[in-house]
């Protein structure tokens, strides 16, 4: 094989690096999203008590791409805690059964305008069981870096495809959070298309999360969850 040229190394390395944002952007599983991490993710799972027992036993899980979903699972958590509720925090992929569970909360990050696949997978896969209890669903996506009329409309219809996979499931309410982007957790080569693509997209580096706007919406939909 000839040496290659300064010229088409450059070629080849920008079509692997499209060829990554392409696969993780559009879910298409040629790439996938640990092989564009550059740091050790942690993704909590806890359970929690309220310290008036309560026979309400509440699943929060979760689908998460850099981790901070699982933070804002973990506030919710905390708050439904204090509300009276047990509560069990859990990665979904790590979920093999719920019927023990009175009420669930799932939620998801955004990729590809849509929940993560494993979280749509899950909801489909238990809708039996989820359509018999209370549920509410959230996401975390950066569209919402900006929290107006129109970036809580395009972060809606993100949940359009779980709601649509899984139509017996009718979910209490649905909370749209805004997300994290934190480029410290990206490779160098995906950290450079991001920050390509978020700078024409208008979006900074930064945490957008609203912690109140999060505990204020778990103390909202704790009442549905808690009945029956």
């Amino acid at each position: 094989m000839g040496k290659m040229t300064r010229r088409e190394f450059i070629l080849n390395s920008s079509m692997i690096a499209g060829g990554t944002l392409g696969g993780l952007a559009m879910g298409s599983g040629v790439f996938t999203p640990p092989q564009a991490l550059s740091a050790e993710i942690k993704f909590p799972e806890s359970s929690c008590q309220a310290k008036k027992k309560s026979k309400k036993k509440i699943l929060i899980g979760y689908a998460s791409f850099c981790g901070s979903t699982g933070e804002v699972a973990e506030a919710l958590g905390r708050e439904l805690c204090q509300q009276g509720a047990q509560v069990d925090i859990r990665v979904l992929k790590n979920v093999r059964d719920i019927s023990s569970y009175d009420g669930a909360v799932l939620g998801s990050s955004v990729r590809s305008a849509s929940w993560l696949p494993e979280a749509i997978e899950f909801v489909q896969n238990n809708q039996e069981r989820l359509s018999r209890i209370p549920v509410a669903f959230f996401l975390t996506c950066l569209a919402l870096y900006k929290d107006t009329e129109e970036s809580r409309r395009v972060a809606g219809s993100y949940m359009n495809p779980v709601l649509k996979s899984a139509p017996s499931v009718q979910p209490v309410d649905l909370g749209l959070f805004a997300g994290v982007l934190d480029y410290s957790k990206l490779t160098i080569m995906y950290r450079m298309i991001m920050k390509s693509k978020m700078k024409d997209r208008g979006v900074p580096e930064g945490d957008f999360r609203n912690w109140e706007a999060i505990q204020a919406w778990a103390r909202a939909i704790y009442p549905s969850l808690s009945v029956g």
